[in-house]
């Protein structure tokens, strides 16, 4: 999935008439999962947060997002901002993992549960699912480093309207509680300093991912309107 910085960049090039809400609820999906903020009042880990959808590409199947299901259900509070941000984050989670599955991972034994990546100068790598998934995040960990150093992010604040919105949704609530412990993971998130030095990507250029970036922003710009 993208890093949680990658969903504030492209949270911050939509405009929104109530910002500050949008910006938290293109985090929320990920909340309840319980792996980032750990004070949660309830995990649920089988991703049902995304709206999974069961997607086939290059004879591997993968879950992705349902975001034709999230938007015809929720087709007539899109004027919400968590609504809005919320779509947002899924949209964002969809790209990306699309793109990177489609391009560089390629099924290579389905009983064994071995997929073959192309890796970079035209490399190629049989490994185990679990495998070619962490190859892949430690690039996209890397392209998160990188928008730290280059991006100025805004980042949420606790309101009580981040609850009284988010209230529409009818397949998960979050506390209070969960709204503030998320705004303080966030804040320490992004203050957190990177080392500035670059590691080797394995599948992606740094330069393909920037340009991917600007595709995902105005691919929800689009989305949105």
């Amino acid at each position: 999935m993208p890093s949680w910085i990658t969903h504030l960049v492209v949270a911050n090039e939509i405009q929104t008439k109530e910002k500050n809400e949008f910006l938290f609820a293109n985090i929320m999906p990920d909340i309840l999962e319980g792996y980032n903020v750990k004070k949660v009042s309830k995990i649920i880990r089988d991703y049902s947060t995304h709206f999974p959808k069961l997607k086939e590409l290059n004879n591997i199947v993968v879950k992705l997002p349902d975001i034709e299901y999230f938007k015809e259900k929720y087709k007539n509070q899109m004027s919400n901002p968590i609504i809005k941000g919320y779509y947002c984050h899924l949209l964002t989670d969809y790209y990306w993992n699309n793109y990177a599955v489609g391009k560089y991972f390629y099924n290579f034994d389905k009983e064994k549960d071995l997929v073959k990546l192309k890796l970079k100068k035209k490399k190629k790598k049989i490994c185990e699912w679990d495998e070619a998934v962490r190859i892949k995040q430690k690039d996209f960990g890397q392209f998160t480093n990188y928008l730290k150093h280059t991006k100025k992010i805004n980042t949420p604040v606790f309101t009580e309207l981040i609850k009284q919105y988010s209230d529409v949704l009818e397949e998960f609530q979050y506390t209070n509680d969960d709204i503030k412990n998320t705004v303080v993971y966030i804040e320490e998130l992004v203050k957190e300093e990177n080392k500035e030095e670059e590691e080797e990507y394995s599948l992606f250029t740094k330069e393909e991912l920037i340009e991917k970036l600007k595709e995902n922003i105005l691919w929800v710009k689009e989305e949105l309107s």
